[in-house]
C-alpha cells in the first residue's frame, strides 16, 4: 500500500472506533453508515458506492441492484455491521439488510 492509502486508512479507523461501521470491500477502510440511495465515496480507496435497502422480494431487488449499476459494478448482500452495541454494554457485528453497491470504472 502507498503511504498516502496507509495514512487514510490509519485517520479512517480512528475516526469509526467503537461507533456502528461498515468495511469498504475494496480497501477494508472503515465507513460509517451511509443513508439510503445516496452516492458515497470511500475516503481511503475513492471508490463510489451506494446502499439499497432490501424489500425481501430477491428478483425486484436483483434488478434494482443492476438497474443502479450502470457500467462496471460489484454488489455485496447484506454486508456487516460492526461495533452494535448490545444490552449488555458489549459490542457485537450484525448483518444489515441491504446491498451496497460499487461503481467501477466511473
Amino acid at each position: 500500500m502507498r503511504p498516502r492509502r496507509i495514512a487514510r486508512r490509519f485517520v479512517a479507523r480512528i475516526r469509526h472506533w467503537g461507533t456502528p461501521h461498515v468495511h469498504c470491500p475494496s480497501c477494508g477502510g472503515d465507513t460509517p453508515v451511509p443513508p439510503a440511495d445516496v452516492p458515497l465515496t470511500c475516503f481511503v480507496c475513492h471508490v463510489r458506492w451506494l446502499r439499497l435497502d432490501l424489500s425481501g422480494d430477491d428478483a425486484a431487488d436483483w434488478a434494482r441492484v443492476r438497474a443502479a449499476g450502470s457500467g462496471q459494478w460489484a454488489a455485496v448482500w447484506r454486508p456487516l455491521l460492526v461495533d452494535c452495541p448490545r444490552p449488555d454494554g458489549g459490542k457485537r457485528t450484525e448483518t444489515m439488510d441491504c446491498a451496497f453497491v460499487y461503481l467501477l470504472g466511473d
